[in-house]
């Protein structure tokens, strides 16, 4: 029997950030990395001083443009703050071919979503991320409760 979870601890996560989420889980898949894992977790953990690289200015440069385009809405270190949500998934580097198609994919991905974030935060300002505020760590808890207690509830 599953242990029971008081729901009005957690917020649940909104359905459009559910989605872009998994969307951000379908690219790490694709470029070879752990399906159940977001890029940004990825990029901070290789980023990380936890994790010793020969392509740490890779990790970082990543990290860097990553953190730039989510820091109006999420506040600084977007990729640590994922990567520190997500510390009970592993994930690796990747081949060089996968780490192109990452590259590809927060190069490209980051641009339209930095234009679409600050316009967003322009045409509303209360977006604008405020210290304290609630945080990507509490939504994403929420929605592996959310995962934990499904299963539970299809298991005999």
């Amino acid at each position: 029997m599953a242990a029971r979870h008081n729901l009005a601890e957690t917020r649940k996560m909104p359905y459009w950030f559910s989605v872009l989420v998994a969307i951000d889980q379908l690219g790490n898949a694709l470029a070879n990395g752990n399906p159940d894992n977001t890029i940004s977790a990825r990029v901070g953990y290789f980023a990380s001083n936890e994790y010793k690289s020969k392509i740490k200015p890779y990790w970082r440069t990543l990290e860097r443009i990553i953190d730039f385009t989510f820091e109006p809405i999420q506040g600084p270190c977007h990729c640590r703050n994922a990567w520190l949500a997500e510390a009970d998934e592993t994930d690796t580097q990747g081949s060089y071919i996968a780490r192109v198609i990452l590259g590809v994919f927060v190069g490209l991905g980051c641009l339209i979503i930095s234009l679409f974030i600050r316009l967003a935060v322009l045409i509303s300002p209360r977006l604008r991320y405020k210290y304290g505020a609630l945080r990507y760590d509490s939504w994403r808890q929420s929605r592996k409760f959310s995962v934990h207690q499904h299963t539970a509830q299809l298991e005999p």
